[in-house]
């Protein structure tokens, strides 16, 4: 098989991945968020509050009880993010979409290396994957 093959087939694929339920809901549930302006301010404040903590954390003589303040702290504004039903539906849409991702890149690094790298056996039908 040629490179030109093999550049078809991956063009195959990725249309089929973009046609897929996962990258439909993934795409619709984006939509609904971005819409929103509680949504994207929750966001945008969250995005403040990750930066100011990753700063936090970056600090040379950061103590062990001051990093793990950080990682409370980061869950916490992850948990009121995921408060918003339209930002949760989104973050469960795209992570189900990147398992879809990660089973087929484990696929073909399978057929490719002969070992498989996400634990996927293939059949969609073992993966607690989206269903």
């Amino acid at each position: 098989m040629n490179s030109n093959e093999i550049l078809e087939k991956a063009k195959e694929l990725g249309m089929m991945i973009a046609d897929s339920d996962e990258f439909k809901r993934l795409k619709e549930t984006e939509d609904i968020q971005l819409s929103d302006p509680e949504a994207q301010q929750m966001m945008m404040n969250y995005n403040k509050s990750r930066e100011a903590l990753s700063e936090r954390a970056a600090a040379p003589d950061l103590t062990k009880e001051e990093w793990e303040k950080i990682q409370m702290d980061a869950q916490a504004e992850f948990i009121k993010l995921c408060q918003n039903d339209k930002i949760k539906n989104y973050l469960d849409a795209n992570q189900c979409f990147s398992d879809l991702i990660n089973q087929v890149n484990g696929i073909i690094a399978h057929f490719v290396k002969g070992e498989d790298q996400s634990g996927c056996s293939g059949s969609c039908a073992s993966c607690k994957g989206c269903h």
